[in-house]
Parts: structure tokens; sequence; C-alpha cells
């Protein structure tokens, strides 16, 4: 039987065609001759399959021509390969803001000596030639971090009204106006912090939901509290304390707007009279509902990470990934897709000695799709039945620096001694636009072996990856 859509109009199939995403295109050319006919002749089909494969997404054509996109598309790409730029710009900054961000190709910073005062800077590119900077004295309230997303319009400040106030609060602001955002519920919305104090704060927002996670405590062992609000219904979705929480939590992250992960350095429980014995480290993967309170988080599972040698310690563990922009970056061509994104886990252990483990964030979704029906146990997974066809594991990264990741390229300084060289890892690589002789270009898998680093057995991972440096 002839398939239905070969009975349609010649010119109606690429009408169809130009509406899907580049993988599906490819797809469809593989069909038949007449199909790859049709997908092989458009300009348009060749622009959608090229953003694919670079792990984005089409924004605002600006009335450009296919074949303009293209060319556009092909000099960004070129100029990612080579780390050549059609042209710099350097911009002066605080030297000591209390926070800042840089995300949707804005950079925002937000000081509070010797004034307080919150600026922002849309950065220049292929398609904003000139920056825009604007800067206000203050933001009306003492704020203790901020979390944006400028394609949202959309800057929630953290902030007590009092040092020694008993409430938290957000507020929701429109990023360019700095007034109530139009889109929230409530323009303040408020937690009661019970004895809690502000310490080594985590704030992030993920499209419509904030997430907060904050030590209460400076010595005591597990205080730690996880709170999430959904900022555009006003609604409360978290308020998980310590023991709610698994043991000896060291950084948290968004990973979208319906889950989020917890970094721990310890796999076993405290023993009264026996201290804390640290194990491999785990990453505790959650789902939530976003629109209505949650008494419990879906715990999707625990993945274990390398086991230490007997003896050594796992010290802190941080998770890092590009933003969750909710919208289009305003006046981008293109823009990076949120499910091409590369999360960077930073392992630091005694001695000194520091690791970066990537990985992409499909992994998350994928876990989060296979979760089985039985809510009441929590698969534990070991590291070899996940790690090494899922991650690359490099040695000596600098663990601390952490505004790195855009899409699935990380940037990172080679030695944190001299901050001017830095590397870039391309995670996004097609094998077809790879010489395998090439240098710097890590197809296979790689061996950090057991016998001089702190792992107890040899660690194979096999991400594929591509590496630049530059000294500029």
């Amino acid at each position: 039987m002839a398939c239905a859509l070969s009975r349609l109009p010649p010119e109606i199939l690429p009408v169809i065609f130009e509406l899907l995403d580049g993988q599906s295109i490819l797809r469809c050319s593989a069909v038949c001759r007449g199909w790859r006919s049709i997908v092989s002749s458009s300009t348009e089909m060749h622009y959608l399959v090229e953003l694919w494969a670079d792990g984005l997404e089409p924004g605002h054509s600006l009335g450009r021509s296919s074949a303009e996109k293209l060319q556009r598309l092909l000099d960004w790409r070129q100029a990612w390969t080579t780390l050549k730029w059609s042209s710099t710009s350097d911009f002066p900054i605080t030297e000591h803001p209390r926070a800042y961000e840089l995300v949707g190709g804005v950079f925002a910073q937000h000081n509070t000596w010797p004034r307080s005062d919150f600026s922002t800077l849309r950065l220049p590119g292929v398609d904003a030639p000139q920056a825009q900077a604007m800067t206000r004295e203050s933001v009306g309230v003492s704020s203790l971090d901020f979390a944006m997303d400028p394609t949202q319009d959309l800057v929630v400040f953290l902030y007590k009204v009092e040092f020694w106030s008993e409430t938290g609060n957000f507020d929701i602001r429109s990023l360019s106006t700095l007034e109530p955002h139009p889109l929230a519920a409530h323009p303040t919305l408020s937690f009661d912090l019970r004895d809690d104090a502000f310490r080594r704060i985590f704030l992030q927002v993920a499209d419509d939901v904030i997430g907060l996670l904050f030590r209460t405590s400076q010595v005591a062992e597990g205080s730690l509290r996880l709170v999430l609000f959904n900022w555009r219904t006003g609604t409360a979705l978290l308020d998980l304390t310590g023991p709610e929480l698994p043991h000896s939590i060291s950084d948290f992250a968004l990973l979208s707007p319906r889950s989020y992960i917890l970094a721990s350095v310890n796999v076993q429980s405290y023993i009264p009279g026996h201290g804390m014995h640290r194990g491999t480290g785990e990453l505790h993967l959650y789902a939530f509902d976003g629109t209505r309170r949650n008494t419990d988080p879906d715990h999707i599972a625990s993945l274990q990470l390398p086991a230490p040698h007997p003896g050594r310690l796992l010290e802190r563990v941080i998770v890092h990934s590009g933003p969750f922009c909710a919208g289009l970056v305003p006046g981008a061509q293109f823009v990076k897709s949120n499910a091409r994104r590369i999360c960077v886990i930073s392992l630091a252990y005694d001695r000194m000695e520091s690791y970066s483990l990537y990985m992409h964030h499909a992994f998350f979704e994928r876990c989060i799709q296979q979760r089985t029906a039985d809510t009441n146990t929590v698969p534990v997974v070991p590291w070899g039945d996940w790690g090494p066809h899922n991650t690359r594991l490099l040695r000596g990264r600098h663990v601390f620096w952490l505004r790195y990741v855009h899409g699935e390229r990380v940037v990172s300084p080679v030695d944190a001694a001299c901050p001017y060289r830095i590397e870039v890892l391309d995670f996004g690589i097609f094998l077809r636009r790879t010489d395998p002789d090439e240098e710097d270009v890590f197809l296979g898998p790689s061996t950090i072996s057991s016998a001089s680093t702190v792992f107890k057995h040899d660690v194979v991972t096999c991400l594929s990856a591509s590496t630049k440096w530059s000294t500029d």
C-alpha cells in the first residue's frame, strides 16, 4: 500500500518537512530517494539539520534568507572550532560582587559594597554587535543572592527584611525594570525560617520554579533545608529539612523545571559513637510535580561515584550545568537547546586531588522516563552500571570556577595559576566531522589508573569530546 503522504501535491511535502526538527528531517531523508531529494535540495532543511547537529534550536530569523542563516551558523561553528573571534570587547566589572550570573547572553552582578547596586550587561554577538548596559543604584532590599532568566525578563532576589527576621523572601522582578514581574501571582514569596540561618546558599531558577538549598547552622551535621516554589502560581512545592534529605549533601542543582539533583559526599549513614565513614559519593536524582505541593518528591535513583582507596576522602562534590532558559534569547538567530546540555560534576578529594566528570543531561532524562512503578524502592546504581558509558572523567580540572558551561561545550582554565589560558571541551562532536587521528580528540575509552590516583580501581570512561586551547 502506498504511503498516504505520497499522494499529496509535490509542493506540500517540503512545507511539512520544514516544520520538523533537524533529527526528524534526517530520518525523513532516509525513507526513500524521493524524500531524500526533497531534503537535499532545500537550504532551509540543510540549515535545520546543521542546527540540530550543533545542539541548537531556531530563534529569530530577522528577515534573513535560508542561505544567510546557514552561513552565519557555519561562521559561528568555525569560530568555536578555531577559537578565533571576529572581534573582542572589554567591559569593566566590580572586583568583589555579592553575586553574579551569566544567562542567555546577559551578565548581571549585584554589589553590596561600596554601594548596593545591580547592573546588567547584554553581551554583544553576531546578532547584536553593540552591548547594552544598565545599572541601578539599589534594588530596594538587602539581597543575599539572586537568580535570573533574561528570556523571561525575570530576576529573583533572596533576602530577609532584617538580620534577625524569621522570614525568608523571594522578590519576583522584571529584569528590565526591577518592577514586580507581570506573570508572578505574588510579587513576594515568603517562607518561615524558624531558627534557621542562611549559610552556603544555592539559589536557581528553571522556567516557573525557584529552587533554594541552604545550610541552617554552621555547626550542626545535616543542617540543610531545600525549598521549591512555583513563582507563577505562588505555590510552595517542597520544603524539606536535614532528616528528609540524603546524608552529607554538598550541592544542589535544578536540572529542569521538574527535576533536580543532590550531590552527596557520603553513602553511609552516621553511626553514633563510630563517627562518619566517607564512602564513594552519590548523585541523587529526583522528579517532582511543579504545579502542587509535594509531600515527598519522587526519588528516581542514587548513582554511585567511583570508589576511592580505603583511607582516602571525597571532601566535596559540585554540580554545575548551563542555565535552563525558558524562552528564546531576544534577537538571537539560534539558541542552545535545553535538552542538549552538559552537566559537570567536580570532585574534590583530600591531598588536593581533583577531577571533573562530564555527562549529558539526556542521561538524567532517560533515568526519569525509565523509572519503575515501585516508588518505595530507590535503586542504588553502582558506578560500573552507569558511569563508564555515560561520562568522561578527566583529572586535575579546577574545582571552584563554575561559570563555564555553554550547551555541550565547557570552558575552563587549564591551570588556576594561569587564568588567561583556557580550554574548551566540546561534547557535541560528530564522528563524521572529526579526524580520528587529530590530536586532543577523545573518541575511545580513557583510563585513569588506580595505581597513582585516589581511586580504588581503574576508572574507564567513554563519552566523546574534543579539546581546544586559547592563550588570549
